[in-house]
């Protein structure tokens, strides 16, 4: 596809500039939302874009265009040509033509792309009847929504790189609140998959009607150190929250934690953190880069020893190292670093024997604040939480939110198990579920 396209800018680069790659993406989203079994909110879109890269006289430009007219195209290269005399600050950018390395499995379903809209509309009304349904304590359901998305990526350069790919996925999930004497608590649950026939709206409703439901109590905890629990969930949002600590490009700029900390030991022993761009169960998985790179599974924390920082071909050229296949950029933006489908691997434990490992166990299972009360830069964080108290094994009841304060490190450092209960969260970070041995807790 855009094979005509791509032509037309690679001819007229030819004698203007050193070196270009261009990125072109494609993509389809679909969401409808649901309120009072009418539709809230619909959108069915197409979008499409096409983003140049140049490297003329060791200057760098960027331009792109939504219009792929030959003469639109042709002026992206000159826009691109002139934005490379205006821009300060120094980049670098490195053209190749990378191998081919493609994945064992698909991340295209096709038949997710031709199910009947009609039947994602039901099932976005069910989502929202079978929540009412559930419990009469159930006052609001605030949103019941299916999404699918669709996307085409296609990268060439002036070395003879030319590489496409294609992938979807869909979503449904319900947010809704629940009420008991005065008392009000929020819940979601969300589903994820390629496959349409995966998506069942009455178990995904169930369970955020019981989650709301089992958060009902207004125990006070009193304020001290606990052993926590982080269910899946909130491992998984805690690992996502300080994602980029991993960046190489963050490390190079001072913005995170783990500058100057290669090769040490930075967390307990169990815990292996892995990013996985060829994991079948993985939403993030693909071929390649945003710069055509093959992407790789690449260690990051191995049995507590940092291992590695996710690289772009810029970064791994400054430290002397292969690029990991994590560069990101979009037509519109410049080169960047993002993480594929990154991990905190399982271990062999029940979740349960978490739960009875200490005489006092707080189990989280709500964090809010992820955005404002976590810095990734000093791995500080004070986040609202939600969850219970187990004494002795035993479950006492739902407590009033209380604040969890702590230092991400030092999470890592103070896990004690991990469970087996593995599971990606919506931006394809993973975890089990985790006990650390002590947490500040204040009511």
């Amino acid at each position: 596809m855009y094979d005509k396209e791509f032509n037309i800018l690679l001819q007229y680069a030819e004698n203007k500039v050193d070196d270009m790659d261009i990125i072109l993406s494609q993509g389809k989203n679909f969401s409808v939302q649901i309120l009072n079994q009418n539709i809230e909110s619909y959108k069915n879109a197409t979008v499409r874009g096409l983003g140049v890269r140049i490297k003329k006289d060791g200057k760098i430009g960027y331009a792109y265009s939504e219009d792929f007219s030959e003469e639109t195209l042709k002026s992206i290269v000159d826009e691109a040509i002139e934005n490379s005399l205006i821009i300060e600050k120094e980049e670098m950018a490195i053209f190749d033509n990378y191998e081919d390395k493609a994945l064992e499995f698909s991340t295209y379903d096709e038949t997710l792309d031709t199910t009947d809209e009609n039947l994602k509309i039901q099932l976005a009304k069910d989502l929202e009847k079978y929540a009412y349904e559930a419990d009469p304590r159930v006052k609001n359901v605030t949103y019941a929504i299916y999404g699918d998305y669709s996307s085409y990526t296609k990268i060439a350069n002036t070395k003879g790189l030319n590489k496409e790919a294609r992938n979807n996925g869909a979503y449904a999930y319900t947010y809704l609140l629940v009420e008991e004497n005065g008392e009000r608590r929020n819940a979601m649950e969300i589903k994820q998959s390629k496959n349409f026939a995966d998506f069942n709206a009455k178990e995904i409703s169930d369970k955020a009607v019981e989650k709301a439901l089992n958060l009902l109590g207004d125990t006070q905890i009193e304020s001290g150190k606990y052993a926590v629990v982080f269910n899946n969930d909130m491992s998984s949002a805690l690992l996502s929250t300080f994602s980029s600590i991993f960046s190489a490009s963050a490390v190079h700029e001072g913005r995170s934690l783990l500058k100057g900390k290669k090769d040490q030991q930075i967390a307990n022993p169990l815990v292996t953190i892995v990013d996985d761009a060829r994991d079948e169960n993985g939403l993030s998985s693909f071929p390649f880069d945003s710069e055509g790179y093959p992407t790789q599974t690449t260690v990051l924390v191995e049995q507590g020893v940092l291992k590695s920082f996710l690289h772009n071909t810029v970064t791994a050229h400054e430290d002397k190292v292969k690029s990991t296949g994590n560069a990101s950029r979009s037509y519109k933006s410049s080169l960047g670093i993002s993480p594929s489908n990154l991990k905190l691997i399982p271990g062999m434990t029940k979740k349960e024997d978490l739960l009875t490992s200490a005489e006092k166990v707080l189990e989280v299972v709500s964090l809010a604040g992820l955005h404002s009360g976590a810095n990734p830069i000093s791995g500080d964080f004070s986040l609202s939480g939600e969850g219970f108290l187990y004494m002795n094994g035993e479950k006492q009841g739902s407590l009033s939110p209380f604040t969890i304060s702590g230092n991400y490190l030092q999470v890592l450092n103070n896990i004690e198990k991990i469970a087996n209960d593995f599971q990606y969260n919506s931006e394809s970070v993973g975890s089990a579920s985790i006990l650390v041995n002590e947490l500040n807790i204040s009511s």
